[in-house]
This record gives C-alpha cells, structure tokens and sequence, in this order.
C-alpha cells in the first residue's frame, strides 16, 4: 500500500500530504524535482530500465524507489531533521545490496553525502568529515557533491584549521540553483562571513552575511531557522557597532525557528547575543532565562557545546550580580559537562574546555574579591595604608593569583588566536588583564590593555569594550585621565579609548534596572531604509490585515502592496511578513496587540 503513494513535502506549512503515485518512468522524476538532485552520474538509462524490470519481479527494491527514498532523505536535511535523514539513509543502505557495482558505488557516494550533512547538523564534526571524504572520494562529480564539500568547509571552520578551510573546492551554483544548491551555497557564504568576522575584519562579514542572507530571500532556502547563521554574524557585526536595537531585531526574528530545528551554529550565536544585550540594558533576569532555555536546548539535541556556552556565559552574568553560589553552582555543573566530553570531537573538546577555563577564572575572581579582599579591608579599614593593611591586600592579592591559573590563560588565548579567531580572544584577553590586576600585576595589566587596545582601535571593534568590567572599565578611565600613563606613550589611543567610556556612561544613565528600553525609531527607520509607505504596510501587517484589506484601506491595488512588501523584506533582511512584523515590532515600528499575523 505504501508503495502506492509517494510523500509530497509542503514547504510552507511543514506538514505531509498524500497523493497519487506517478507511472513507474516518473517517479524518479517527480521525487527530484525542486532539489535539482539528479540520480548518480555512473547511473545509465539501461540500467535504470533493466533495475526496475527486476525489481517488478523480485523483493529486491527498484533503483528508482531508492532514489525516491534518497530525495526524501534530502527533503528532511532542507527542514534540519537530520535524525530523520539517517534513518531513510540507514533503510537505504540494507536495499542496496543487489545493485551492480558501478550503480552501487553512485548510490553508496551520495548516502555518504547524505550522512555527511546529518551529522554535522549533529554537531558530530569528526564523523562528518569522515563521511563527506568518502563522498567525494565515491562520488566527486555527482550533482550532491556541493553537499560533501560545504561540510569539509564547516568542519575545517570549526577545527580553527584555515588552511584546510580556504583550500576545499567552491562550485558555482548556476543561474537557477534548486533548493538544495541554493542551501549549500548560502551556507559557504555564512562561513565565509563567520570566519572574517572571527578575524575582526568587520566589513567583509558583513558583505558575505548579507549575500548569504540574499540567497536565502530569493530562493526561499529551507525552513526558517536555515538563515540563522548568517543572521546571526550580521547582528554581531551591527552589536559591535552600537546598534544594539538591530541586533537585538535580527536574532529574535529567528529565535522561534531555532527553537524548532535551527542549526548548532545558529543557536550559539543567537542565544549568546540575545544574552549579552540583556546585560547591555541590566536585565540579568531576561538574560538568565534565555541561557537557561539554550541550555535546556542543548540537552534535548545532545549539543554539549551550547551547554557550555550557556553555563559558561550564566556563570558570567551571576558573577555580575555578586550572585556567587549560583555562579559556582553553574561552574560546577560546566566542570561535570567538561569531564564527560572525551567522546566529543576535538574541536567540541577544544571549546568545552575553553568554556570552563573562562568560568573558572571568573568564578576565582569573585570569590577573592567577594571573600579574600572583603575580609582584608574590613581588618585593616581602620589602619589604611598601614603595614597590617599592605600585608593583608598581599596576602590576599597572593591567594587570588594562586586560584587563577594565569598560565591556563594565557594558553587559551595563544591557542585562540592561532585558530583564526582573534574575536574570541578578546574576551579571553579582557578577562586576563583581571586576572593581572586582581593579583598585583598592575603593570602587566596596564601592558596587556593597551595592546588590546590598539587591536581594537585598528579593527574598529568597541562595543565588547564598552561591555568590560568596572575593574577593566576603571583601567581605561585612568589612562584616558592621565592617572595611569602605560610604557611608551598611548597618545593616539586617548580619542578612543575615551570614546570608549563616554558611550560606556551614555549606556549605564539609559538602561537603569528594570526600565523598558524604547528603540530610537527614528534612527532605527533611517538605518534599514524604510519609507512612510512601507512603514505604514508592516504596521498594518502587525495588525492582522491581508496584502487585499492592506490595498482596500490604502486605496491602492494588490499588487502594488506586494510590491511595497517585498522591498520592505529585502531592507528587513526576511523572507516572509511574519519575521517583518516580529522585527518591525523589536524595532519600535509595530506595536502587537496579540492579533494574528495575518496571510497574503
């Protein structure tokens, strides 16, 4: 009965519906079509006739029922249900035993692709190379190549291996690309512009994260989630620029979809920044949560690394409300997750580790200031500047440098920086000079600054900065004051760095604890572009009207709104009017009144 019928996969709505199965001859066809997946290369007509004679009268599977089975396969990575995919690969691979050689090799090659693409959606990053290799190695010039070569990319990415990365194969993708290619390619683009952004070449990310964003809009590449890579460098590279109120917009817009069934990649990013510009406007309570729901994530798709991340990024946040047994409770449970990573590839191990390194270090320096540095000034408060206070602030400065591994530090930012990614290491770096100053070292503090400093001021990154702690932040103020003057001079830093703080006060006077923070519409407006027209359609979007109630209250003709909506979704960076609507409200555009947004 199952064979009757083949599955045809609405995109929009996400949901199966049945339908009646073509004539023998077309259901290869009709299986491949809007992928542009064609069958194996080494696969000859005769032989596809020959096959499928035998498989009318025989158990054995037809080869065209395999490829239908391959396309569907196909079908659940475009919706990021890689489970799915290796199962239909799994069923596939024990029909296939009866094919001849040559036809057997296509199918093996692009099942390998197939479980390639899976199972970096995994975030299994060492078996997915493996097996986009064996692809390549089966298969190099079938039409689902693309596929093996985008994973080697991925991995190599995430391996902090550039040599690797930069070096794998780029195929064009044609002048009307099916979804599948047009997926690969956007995905080449994202990790373009997540590796330029990880260098802190802020512009070329930016450049490579709109294209790949553009991609996505014209072919309408996958589910929702499927852009949030690229969305998410791009609200990266609009937070570092102080446009928080953007940034913010770009990623809640896809949040929902992450939830559903986004990539790993996307969902660091998305949940990191979210959580950062929580921070930003002193809402640790918002932030809180949605590090509890990315961690809560991570456990449900076996993500380990976003686990990290979330409890490493939790302990940062507790440690700035003074909040140290909840933070130590964090950090614990980041030790127990790094103790249980051995079977995690290198580059998860690599990061899990990185994590906790950071978490620990943060946690260290709670706890002295909080413990060790509380108890010597309330010995010595009466007798400041006496022996009894210089010896207890010694004695407490050595207890800090014993608990802060500072060569772990400085390891992990040397080993960070040789993977490519310099934006990493600021954090590391900033978290060091902390580290310094926390254990006396005030010089090498002073020394470590400026050297991030002048990086920063070359690459034009700020807003990290702006973000530091009030022992960095009051290491900054001194040099712009002139109360600390660092070997060497720092003359040309000065306009910077005090650029630096005057946004850092602007900051802390306009988001006090507990205030809604409304976003500048008229800035924001002027930045994505928009006219009164589109303004007032995605207003009236947000309020549940269709693109024909749009036109009637407007006195203007259907098509024209259709019009207005897809250059308002090009400026918005979205592909359909409830992500406009979702960032037209973050933005101050919209205000929702829990209507339903309604369809075209």
């Amino acid at each position: 009965m199952n064979e009757a019928f083949v599955c045809e996969i609405d995109q929009e709505a996400g949901q199966r519906r049945p339908c009646a199965a073509p004539p023998q001859g077309q259901s290869e066809t009709l299986a491949m079509r809007g992928l542009h997946v064609a069958p194996p290369a080494s696969l000859e007509a005769g032989e596809v006739l020959s096959l499928a004679r035998a498989g009318r009268g025989r158990p054995a599977v037809s080869v065209a029922r395999i490829h239908l089975d391959l396309a569907r396969a196909w079908q659940m990575l475009i919706r990021l249900q890689a489970a799915e995919a290796l199962l239909i690969a799994q069923r596939i691979e024990g029909q296939a035993g009866p094919l001849p050689g040559s036809v057997a090799v296509a199918v093996r090659g692009e099942l390998a692709a197939v479980r390639a693409a899976a199972l970096v959606l995994q975030d299994d990053a060492g078996a997915a190379l493996a097996a986009a290799l064996s692809a390549l190695r089966l298969g190099a010039a079938t039409p689902t190549a693309h596929v093996a070569l985008t994973v080697c990319r991925c991995v190599y990415w995430r391996f902090g291996d550039p040599e690797s990365f930069y070096a794998v194969e780029r195929r064009e993708p044609g002048e009307q690309p099916g979804r599948l290619r047009a997926i690969t390619t956007m995905f080449d683009l994202a990790l373009d512009a997540a590796a330029e952004f990880g260098q802190m070449h802020f512009n070329a990310a930016r450049l490579l994260a709109d294209d790949a964003l553009d991609v996505a809009r014209r072919y309408g590449a996958g589910p929702a989630a499927i852009d949030a890579l690229p969305a998410c460098v791009m609200a990266q590279v609009l937070y570092e620029e102080g446009r928080v109120d953007e940034s913010e917009a770009l990623v809640a817009a896809r949040l929902p979809g992450i939830r559903q069934g986004g990539t790993i990649e996307g969902a660091l990013r998305g949940y990191g920044l979210l959580a950062r510009i929580a921070a930003n406007r002193r809402q640790p309570g918002q932030g809180l949560l949605l590090l509890a729901e990315a961690d809560a994530l991570g456990t449900k798709r076996n993500w380990p690394r976003l686990r990290a991340a979330s409890l490493a990024q939790q302990v940062e946040m507790h440690v700035a409300a003074d909040r140290i047994d909840q933070a130590a409770l964090c950090a614990q449970r980041l030790a127990v997750l790094d103790g249980q990573c051995g079977a995690a590839s290198s580059s998860a191990r690599f990061e899990i580790a990185r994590y906790h390194v950071l978490a620990q270090a943060r946690l260290a320096l709670a706890q002295a200031h909080s413990k060790a540095f509380a108890q010597a000034h309330s010995k010595a408060f009466a007798q400041a500047h006496s022996k009894a206070f210089a010896q207890a602030h010694s004695e407490a400065s050595a207890r800090t440098s014993a608990a802060i591994d500072l060569a772990a530090l400085r390891e992990l930012h040397s080993d960070t920086v040789l993977r490519r990614d310099r934006y990493g290491a600021v954090t590391i770096a900033l978290l060091l000079v902390e580290a310094l100053l926390a254990a006396g070292r005030r010089d090498e503090a002073v020394e470590a600054l400026v050297a991030l400093l002048k990086e920063a001021a070359s690459v034009g990154l700020h807003q990290t900065l702006v973000d530091c702690s009030e022992r960095v932040a009051t290491l900054i103020d001194g040099i712009v004051r002139g109360s600390i003057v660092p070997a060497g001079g720092v003359r040309e830093l000065l306009p910077y760095a005090g650029a630096l703080m005057s946004r850092r006060r602007r900051g802390t006077a306009n988001a006090q604890p507990g205030r809604d923070t409304v976003p500048d519409t008229a800035r924001s407006v002027a930045a994505m572009g928009l006219s009164e027209r589109e303004r007032t359609i995605v207003g009236l979007m947000g309020g549940g009207l269709t693109n024909k109630q749009i036109a009637i209250r407007l006195r203007i003709a259907p098509e024209t709104v259709k019009s207005h909506a897809k250059h308002l979704y090009t400026k918005l960076s979205v592909k359909n009017r409830t992500e406009a609507v979702t960032l037209a409200s973050r933005l101050g555009l919209v205000r929702l009144s829990g209507s339903r947004v309604a369809g075209d």
